[in-house]
C-alpha cells in the first residue's frame, strides 16, 4: 500500500476511538477487563477429564419447550401457539438466468396454520396408503411391518411437512442424502421394509427401473422442487400396483377425520439416519424422539432462540445438524427460509441471493463454506482499487483488535463493514460452524468483515449432531466448546497414540504439546440425552462404538482446556503412519494447508495423502483458478489456465505458499508436503468425490484421479 494513504488510516482509527469513548463503547472492555477468565465447566466425581455444564450438573436438559418430549409434542404446540405467524418461506423459480445462475421471483409463505394443516393431512395420508405406526419401544433390529417413509429430496419444505406428518402418525423417517445414487435408496427400502417415498420429480424414472428390486415399495410421492414453471418432465408409464402421486394431491388425499392422530411416545424410534458414508457403506443410525428434542434443547439454549428469529435452511436435512436446527426454530415459532447451496449470494442467483432476499439471523455452514465466503470476499478486495484495499485492511485490523479487547468499532462498522454485512441479508447476528475443523484464519476474517460471532460447534450422527458448542463470548480459535446442556463428556486415555512430542494422550495429563494447563487429553467420549441408540441390523458395530455404561466413543481425540472447554487435536481414524512409524494427521493438514489462497474450497479443495510405503505426505488439490491467473498477470507468465497448471513457476510458488500455513499451522517437519498434483475436474457429491455433507471422500479421490495420484505419491517415496 502506498505511504500517502497512511495518514488517512490514522486519522480514521483516531475518529472512529473517539466515536467509542462518546458513545461510552468503550465499555465492553471494561467489563471483558474486569470479568477475568471464566471456568465454562465442572468436573463430575471430582474426575477432571470428566465434565459438564455446572448450570445442567443435576439434570441434563430435556426440552426446549415445557411439556413437550416428542417432535410431534415439539410442532403440534407450535401449531397451536403461533398460527399466523409465518413458518416457511421459498423463492419461486423461474429457470435458468444463465447455465450457472437460478432465476427466482418473490417469496411464496406459508404460515404455521397452513403448515400445520399440511403436515396433518400428509400423515393421514400417510396411513391410508399402508404405512403403520412403528413400535412405542426402540430397538436395532429388523422392522416387521412397514413403519417408516423414506425422504430422498434436497432441503426444501415439503421435507420437513413429510417428516411431520409422519412423526403425527408415529412414524419413523428414513432419510436418504439426495445427492446418492439408486443403490443407497434400494438398501434403505429394502432394509426398512419401506412402502412410501418422497423423492423430487426428476427421480422419479430413475425410481421405478428398479422397482422390481423394491417389492416392498408401492407409494411414490414426489416434489417439483428447484423445477420452472415451464420445466416439462413426463412421468413414465404407470406400474401395475405402484402409486405415483404429486405431493399436493398426496396431501389433497389426506382424511384427518378418518385418521386421526397416533402420536409417538419418547421413546419410539423418530429416523433412521445414514451417515454420508465418508468412511465406507453408511451406518443407519437409529435415533429415538426423546434424543431430538434434547439436542433441540441444547440448540435453542446455545442459540438463544427467540421468535423473531429466521433460520437460513440450506444443508442437507438428511445431516442431523440441520434437522434438529430446523425442529429447535420450529419449537419457538421462528421462521424457516429454504435455498440451494449455490443460491445464497448473487453469484448463483439473479437478481439477488437468498441471504439478501431473506435477511436471516442465523445460519449454520460446513468449514468449506466459510472458506468459499471468505476467499470470495478475498477476491473482491482484490479487485478494487488500491484506496479501497488500503481501507479495508485498516478497517479489518482496527476491529480484529477491537473485537479481541471487548468493544467494536462504530466508524468503520458504519462506513466499512456494513457492505459486507449486507451481503449476508444484514441482520445476521449468529452464524455457526460444524461438520469438521475450521481454519483459524477463517473464523477470525468472517467474524471480523461480517459483525457477528462464527462459533464453532462439535458432533455426530451418533450425538444426534451438537456434542459441544463454542461460547459466543469465545473469541479463541480452534476451540469445539463447551458440553452442551443435554450431555457430559468424558476422556479416555489412548496411550497407543502419541502427540506431536511422542507424548501419549492421557486422561491425567495436565499439560499439552505446547505446554498449555489441560484437564485430561484422550478419547472424547459422551453420556446423555441425546446420545442416539446406535447402528440399526448392526450390533456388533454398536456394541464396539456405543460402552455399556452408557458412554459413546467419538474416535476423536480431545483435551479439555484450562477453561474447561474442549480442544480436538486429533483423530484415531485419520492417523496415517508412514514408512517410519511416525504418524501424521491428514484432516488436520488439509485444515491448514486449505487457507492457501492457491486452493480452491468451492471445487472440492485439498486432499492429503500418506501410508506406510511413503517417507512423507503429498496432496491432490483443486488449484483456485481466479487467484491463480491473478498471480500470473503479476508475475508475467503467459498462457491460459490449462498451461499454467504446468507451469513449473506456478508448482514452485504453490509448495511455497503450503510452506507458508505449515508454518502457520503449527505442522511437523513430517506433516510438510513433498508434492502436489492439479486435478483436472471438480470433486463434488455428484462424481463421488465428496460426501453429501461436503465431506471429503479420499478413497474415491485417488481412485478418480489414479494417474495424477500415482506419479505424486512416486515423489513421496525416498
Amino acid at each position: 500500500m502506498g505511504a500517502a494513504f497512511y495518514p488517512l488510516g490514522f486519522l480514521l482509527v483516531v475518529i472512529d476511538c473517539m466515536i467509542t469513548f462518546v458513545t461510552f463503547g468503550w465499555l465492553g472492555a471494561v467489563k471483558k477487563l474486569l470479568a477475568g477468565k471464566k471456568l465454562r465447566t465442572v468436573p463430575v466425581n471430582d474426575d477432571p477429564s470428566h465434565r459438564v455444564m455446572p448450570e445442567f450438573k443435576e439434570k441434563l436438559a430435556v426440552t426446549p419447550v415445557e411439556g413437550a418430549f416428542t417432535l410431534y409434542d415439539l410442532t403440534k404446540l407450535a401449531f397451536d401457539a403461533h398460527g399466523d405467524r409465518r413458518c416457511m418461506g421459498i423463492r419461486e423459480f423461474q429457470g435458468m438466468h444463465s447455465p450457472k445462475v437460478k432465476k427466482f421471483g418473490d417469496i411464496k409463505w406459508q404460515t404455521y396454520n397452513q403448515v400445520g394443516a399440511k403436515v396433518y393431512k400428509f400423515g393421514a395420508a400417510l396411513r391410508a396408503a399402508g404405512v403403520v405406526p412403528a413400535p412405542e419401544k426402540t430397538t436395532l433390529k429388523k422392522f416387521t411391518t412397514s413403519c417408516s417413509v423414506a425422504i430422498f429430496e434436497d432441503t426444501c419444505p415439503e421435507w420437513m411437512i413429510a417428516a411431520q406428518g409422519a412423526f403425527t402418525q408415529g412414524m419413523i423417517v428414513t432419510t436418504i442424502y439426495a445427492t446418492l445414487g439408486i443403490d443407497a435408496v434400494i438398501d434403505s427400502v429394502k432394509d426398512g421394509l419401506i412402502s412410501a417415498i418422497v423423492c423430487n420429480k426428476k427421480n422419479v424414472g430413475m425410481i421405478l427401473s428398479k422397482i422390481s428390486d423394491m417389492p416392498t415399495l408401492k407409494t411414490i410421492i414426489y416434489t417439483s422442487f428447484n423445477m420452472a414453471p415451464d420445466d416439462v418432465i413426463e412421468l413414465p408409464k404407470a406400474v401395475a400396483g405402484i402409486n405415483v402421486l404429486s405431493f399436493d394431491d398426496f396431501v389433497e388425499s389426506g382424511d384427518t377425520s378418518k385418521f386421526a392422530p397416533s402420536p409417538p411416545t419418547a421413546d419410539t424410534c423418530a429416523v433412521i439416519m445414514y451417515t454420508s458414508g465418508s468412511t465406507g457403506k453408511p451406518k443407519g443410525v437409529v435415533i429415538s424422539h426423546k434424543h431430538i428434542v434434547a439436542s433441540a434443547a441444547s440448540g435453542a439454549y446455545f442459540f438463544e432462540v427467540v421468535p423473531e428469529d429466521v433460520y437460513m435452511c440450506y444443508l442437507p436435512l438428511a445431516h442431523i445438524m440441520e434437522l434438529m436446527a430446523e425442529f429447535a426454530f420450529l419449537s419457538f415459532g421462528c421462521t424457516l427460509v429454504y435455498a440451494d447451496p449455490k443460491t445464497l449470494t448473487s453469484k448463483g442467483s439473479y437478481p439477488i441471493g437468498a441471504l439478501e432476499a431473506y435477511k436471516p439471523t442465523l445460519m449454520v455452514g460446513v468449514p468449506k463454506v466459510w472458506d468459499s465466503v471468505k476467499k470470495g470476499v478475498e477476491a473482491k478486495i482484490a479487485a478494487a482499487s488500491p484506496l479501497s484495499q488500503f481501507l479495508v485492511k485498516t478497517a479489518f485490523a482496527a476491529r480484529t483488535f477491537a473485537n479481541n479487547a471487548g468493544y467494536d468499532t462504530p466508524l468503520f462498522k458504519k462506513i466499512i463493514f456494513k457492505k459486507f454485512a449486507e451481503a449476508l441479508g444484514g441482520n445476521m447476528r449468529l452464524a455457526v460452524s460444524g461438520g469438521g475443523p475450521l481454519n483459524a484464519e477463517v473464523q477470525i476474517f468472517t467474524r471480523t468483515m461480517f459483525g457477528m460471532p462464527l462459533i464453532q460447534g462439535y458432533g455426530l450422527t451418533e450425538t444426534c449432531a451438537g456434542l459441544t458448542i463454542q461460547d459466543f463470548e469465545d473469541l479463541r480459535s480452534g476451540i469445539a466448546g463447551v458440553p452442551v446442556p443435554s450431555c457430559e463428556v468424558k476422556l479416555v486415555s489412548t496411550p497407543e497414540i502419541q502427540d506431536r512430542n511422542g507424548k501419549p494422550y492421557l486422561s491425567s495429563d495436565t499439560v499439552d504439546h505446547d505446554g498449555n494447563r489441560v484437564f485430561g487429553r484422550g478419547e472424547v467420549c459422551a453420556k446423555g440425552n441425546m446420545i442416539s441408540h446406535g447402528y440399526y441390523l448392526m450390533e456388533e458395530k454398536t456394541k464396539e462404538d456405543f460402552g455399556a455404561d452408557g458412554f459413546f466413543h467419538s474416535g476423536d481425540i480431545g483435551q479439555f482446556m484450562d477453561d474447561g472447554s474442549i480442544r480436538i487435536v486429533d483423530r484415531k481414524k485419520n492417523l496415517v503412519k508412514l514408512k517410519g512409524g511416525e504418524y501424521v494427521a491428514v484432516e488436520n493438514m488439509e485444515m491448514v494447508y486449505g487457507n492457501s489462497p492457491f486452493v480452491d474450497a468451492a471445487e472440492g479443495g485439498i486432499c492429503c495423502y500418506g501410508d506406510g510405503d511413503m517417507d512423507r505426505p503429498i496432496a491432490l488439490m483443486q488449484l483456485n483458478e481466479a487467484y491463480s491467473m491473478k498471480w500470473a498477470i503479476e508475475k508475467k507468465e503467459e498462457g491460459n489456465f490449462e498451461d499454467l497448471k504446468n507451469s513449473k513457476v506456478l508448482y514452485d510458488a504453490v509448495m511455497a505458499s503450503m510452506k507458508v500455513e505449515a508454518k502457520k499451522g503449527k505442522l511437523t517437519h513430517l506433516e510438510n508436503l513433498v508434492a502436489i498434483a492439479f486435478m483436472p475436474d471438480s470433486w463434488t457429491p455428484e462424481n463421488g468425490c465428496l460426501t453429501a455433507a461436503n465431506k471429503l471422500q479420499r478413497r474415491n479421490v485417488v481412485a478418480m484421479f489414479e494417474k495424477e495420484f500415482e506419479a505424486t505419491k512416486k515423489k513421496g517415496i525416498f
